[in-house]
């Protein structure tokens, strides 16, 4: 079945997300080793801490892909796609697709009658929360990708330190959160007939799976914990 430009790019955005997410995650849980994992990690140090930091800056590199507006394929292209395909959020394209899925022109009639159809109103709110996270991205953590991970415009540790010192590791999980949250609703608007009008599933880092499908953020810290753990040496 041949792709629109929406669903090419919610596609793109999807996979560059969900990296993203990989990355960071996978970052948070070699940064978040207890005494004794740092212990054990110590004996192999230059192996841990190159892992961290080539795992900090796929995380930044790939922010930038997202957000930064001479990107091929970013949030913007994906926002603007959506606008211009706005009439494949209806409900006869959704039953459409649903009777291009297999099911029958009944059962579609039916899936559809109550579904949400994503408006141009709507995007405009989706792209005020794009504009304010992209505010914080651009004030705090664009130069750290521009300058110094992507470029190495700058080489000092203490030139490095400068930059770094505005940026929070909550605020980036918030971040992060944010754009899992506008894939989530946008595919299923799409493909569900769902509105985006509901609160945002925060990440969860404990060590228990919550019910239903992990985040690929929420999964990948969880085995880099158990990783960590495997470092340590047998009682």
């Amino acid at each position: 079945m041949a792709k629109n430009s929406f669903e090419h790019e919610l596609a793109i955005f999807s996979t560059e997300e969900e990296i993203a997410q990989q990355y960071f995650f996978s970052y948070l849980s070699i940064r978040s080793g207890d005494i004794h994992v740092i212990r054990a990690m110590n004996t192999n140090s230059l192996f841990w801490i190159t892992t961290r930091d080539a795992l900090l800056l796929a995380a930044f590199i790939a922010l930038g892909r997202i957000f930064d507006q001479n990107s091929k394929h970013n949030i913007d292209r994906l926002m603007s796609a959506a606008l211009k395909d706005i009439s494949a959020f209806s409900r006869i394209a959704l039953a459409d697709r649903k009777r291009r899925s297999g099911l029958t022109s009944e059962e579609a009639a039916a899936y559809v009658e109550h579904s949400y159809e994503l408006s141009a109103s709507d995007l405009r709110i989706l792209r005020k929360e794009i504009k304010r996270w992209r505010q914080i991205y651009e004030a705090r953590y664009k130069q750290i990708r521009d300058k110094f991970f992507a470029h190495r415009e700058i080489s000092s540790v203490e030139e490095a330190n400068n930059l770094m010192v505005n940026t929070n590791i909550d605020e980036m999980k918030e971040l992060f959160g944010f754009m899992s949250d506008l894939e989530a609703k946008l595919w299923a608007a799409f493909h569900n007939g769902i509105s985006p009008h509901r609160e945002a599933r925060e990440f969860n880092l404990t060590p228990d799976r919550i019910s239903g499908r992990d985040l690929p953020g929420e999964k990948v810290f969880r085995q880099g914990q158990a990783v960590l753990k495997s470092v340590l040496p047998a009682n």
